[in-house]
């Protein structure tokens, strides 16, 4: 066959055409086939990751409520006083009162009797004492720092009002009073002790500032000394060694054959779980008429620290709002340290919808006053 030129040229053109369309069409399938497989092990890896993700959060919530039901704590000896517990509160919001007033009043003497949560309900007691404590505290005040002095010759061309500037600057010296923010420690009070003849009363005095306790949140938690893996906050613990030799001395003042009630409100609750059993060890006379009620408190300290706790202050109540979120910290698990609450639970439901109205103390009061808080248990 002869073919011309025109259609070998054609014949190849069309030759290179389909030539280059299959090359085409291969890479393209076989891009398509590597973006199938990317996409593919992008959605395994994904899927993997999501997996991965819950079953890491299922493990660490029912490693929370291992932790939560392992726990065999000592059940009260006593029942619940619902009377007790609204005096209680009062004190608690009294603790408060006190705080502020020294805070306000440098000429205030601790005395409750002045305060405006004060009722006659307290008429039989006697304010034998107030707990004082320093507490770090940010205070605006002159103090004294340098001015440089300029080294630069001054020229016959200065300005008269710069002249002027420069006399006075050198007539004061070195040295001006600035306001400057300092910190300080300051003695405040952080809670009183009643007596009657029926029972004698300790009180802490809760958060008055918004994160007080909260800030301490993120530190470690330390052992408590003498009973082997038992460890506690240490901002707590730091904060009731501040306290704790004067609370050992009032309460070994205190006659021991009545009942001798200790609470706290939220930061209060904490100081009062502390100073429980280390009135207990510590004045053993008052052991077993030794009465725990803590107010909206936070965790305290480990499972081994909460179980020593119930043996040796088993008659402890724990009463919390449910829509308290200051009772959940810090987290059962928290770093490499873990949290739990003691006490026999006693709850009510009061929600405001933000945090603070939901774990003020007059709040408390308020379902205490009514009765309304319970320990069933809750679904």
């Amino acid at each position: 066959m002869n073919l011309s030129r025109r259609q070998i040229l054609l014949a190849g053109l069309t030759f290179g055409v389909a030539a280059t369309g299959t090359r085409n069409y291969h890479q393209q399938q076989t891009k398509s086939k590597l973006e199938a497989l990317a996409r593919e092990k992008s959605q395994k890896n994904l899927h993997n990751v999501l997996k991965e993700t819950f079953e890491a959060d299922a493990k660490k919530i029912n490693q929370t409520l291992k932790i939560q039901a392992s726990l065999k704590l000592m059940p009260p000896k006593i029942p619940y006083n619902r009377a007790i517990s609204k005096r209680l509160i009062q004190c608690s919001k009294l603790g408060t009162q006190q705080y502020l007033s020294g805070k306000v009043d440098p000429s205030f003497d601790g005395s409750i009797k002045s305060l405006p949560a004060y009722t006659s309900a307290l008429e039989g007691y006697t304010q034998i004492a107030s707990l004082r404590a320093l507490e770090d505290a940010r205070i605006s005040e002159p103090v004294e720092v340098d001015v440089p002095q300029t080294t630069t010759r001054q020229t016959a061309t200065q300005d008269p009002v710069e002249q002027d500037l420069d006399t006075a600057s050198k007539a004061i010296g070195n040295t001006v009073q600035q306001v400057v923010k300092v910190k300080k420690l300051i003695p405040v009070y952080f809670g009183f002790v009643l007596t009657s003849k029926t029972s004698n009363i300790i009180v802490f005095r809760g958060t008055q500032r918004t994160t007080e306790w909260i800030a301490d949140v993120l530190l470690f938690q330390k052992h408590y000394e003498g009973f082997g893996n038992s460890k506690i906050h240490s901002g707590f613990a730091d904060i009731y060694k501040g306290l704790a030799q004067q609370t050992r001395e009032i309460a070994s003042q205190l006659n021991p054959s009545l009942p001798c009630y200790i609470a706290g409100h939220s930061l209060g609750s904490a100081l009062a779980t502390l100073a429980a059993v280390d009135i207990a060890l510590k004045v053993p006379k008052l052991k077993d008429q030794i009465r725990l009620y803590t107010y909206a408190g936070p965790r305290v300290g480990n499972p081994d620290f909460a179980q020593m706790h119930s043996h040796i202050v088993p008659n402890s109540y724990r009463i919390f709002n449910l829509a308290d979120s200051i009772p959940l910290s810090p987290p059962t698990m928290f770093r490499n340290d873990v949290y739990v609450h003691l006490g026999q639970d006693w709850s009510f439901l009061t929600h405001y919808g933000d945090v603070l109205p939901n774990h003020a103390v007059d709040t408390y009061s308020a379902a205490v006053n009514r009765e309304v808080e319970t320990n069933q248990a809750r679904s």
